[in-house]
């Protein structure tokens, strides 16, 4: 079995906005270029001309059902600090239910202790109680849009850093033919285009047997 004429390593690259042409799968508008590379070089030290190309929208590359991630050091780092964001905004979540739960409890033994000390400044209290329950959720909100914030800045940058891929096999042998049928195609085109493709127009009237190249 002949080798296949380019691997199943793809590079992700990215042309400008004007150059955008239509996804493969979903047929909307890119800029993400999908490029076969298998890093053999001819004699003149550049890389081969058999690649496949596609156009795909960023959003497929994260669909393990169309490619598979090529691990490399920049996007490992990348998605570990989403991972590192992702717990550190679980903590703070659930550091925020145990103080809250705290606060109630503690609210309650102070309504107790008023009651049974019958506080004349009860109203007081429990309006500095509200305003410090509205900053300490505004407080919690901020901190939680930063760190979310720093998720979404990681996520992108995972997704940058992110740059080769496997196709999945069934897409692969898709593309292999693909391919196969443009080169047949042209092949078939460099043909018709030489001289002597088709016989010469015959110059006799017709129903004549006289030979075109007899002499008279």
């Amino acid at each position: 079995m002949s080798a296949p004429p380019f691997k199943n390593i793809y590079h992700l690259r990215r042309v400008a906005e004007t150059s955008q042409k239509p996804c493969v799968i979903c047929y909307k508008p890119t800029s993400v270029v999908l490029v076969s590379e298998d890093g053999k070089k001819n004699e003149a030290g550049s890389h081969i001309k058999q690649t496949d190309f596609f156009y795909t929208c960023q959003a497929h590359l994260q669909d393990r059902g169309f490619v598979t991630p090529v691990s490399n050091a920049a996007a490992e780092a990348a998605k570990k600090r989403k991972e590192e964001l992702e717990k550190e905004i679980e903590k703070v979540k659930k550091e925020w239910e145990e103080h809250l739960k705290d606060k109630k409890k503690a609210r309650e033994k102070r309504e107790k202790q008023r009651k049974e000390e019958k506080a004349t400044d009860k109203n007081k209290d429990e309006d500095d109680e509200r305003s410090a329950d509205r900053r300490e959720k505004q407080e919690h909100k901020e901190q939680l849009t930063k760190l979310e914030d720093k998720k979404e800045d990681a996520t992108k940058k995972a997704d940058a850093e992110q740059r080769i891929f496997n196709l999945n096999k069934d897409i692969y042998a898709m593309r292999l033919n693909n391919y196969r049928n443009v080169q047949r195609s042209k092949r078939t085109t460099e043909l018709l285009r030489k001289p002597g493709a088709f016989p010469s127009v015959p110059t006799h009237e017709p129903g004549s047997t006289k030979n075109d190249n007899a002499e008279e």
